[in-house]
């Protein structure tokens, strides 16, 4: 039993092993938001435009023979044209055309206001 060599304490290992695991999550997360929210802007975006042309065609296709119909839909659908080139014109127009939306009985539009509400769908 002499030849017996002694036996050596034990040795620490270091083990990295869930700090990689912590960093491969961190990163794969942010992959992940970088992508949600790149998607998520483009379905605003796509939306936002979306409102847009269908106001624009509704607005091109207005019935100026009917000003009561008129006012509402102008009112209603133009706000989405609305930028800051062209709010004041829009806040004209809409002041105009709260004679033609509360009476029972309105005349027809004025013809300088039917041109003045082309010319804002137009633009």
């Amino acid at each position: 039993m002499d030849n017996l060599k002694d036996i050596k304490p034990l040795v620490a290992i270091t083990d990295n092993s869930f700090t990689y695991l912590l960093i491969v999550l961190f990163i794969a997360l942010l992959i992940a938001l970088v992508t949600g929210y790149s998607g998520w802007k483009k379905i605003q975006l796509k939306r936002r435009n979306d409102k847009k042309r269908i106001a624009l065609k509704i607005l091109k296709n207005l019935d100026f023979n009917d000003s009561k119909t008129t006012a509402y839909t102008f009112s209603r659908y133009a706000s989405a044209l609305v930028n800051d080139g062209n709010v004041i014109e829009f806040e004209q127009i809409n002041t105009a055309l709260l004679a033609y939306k509360y009476k029972e009985k309105v005349e027809q539009l004025e013809q300088d206001l039917i041109e003045q509400i082309k010319g804002f769908v137009d633009v």
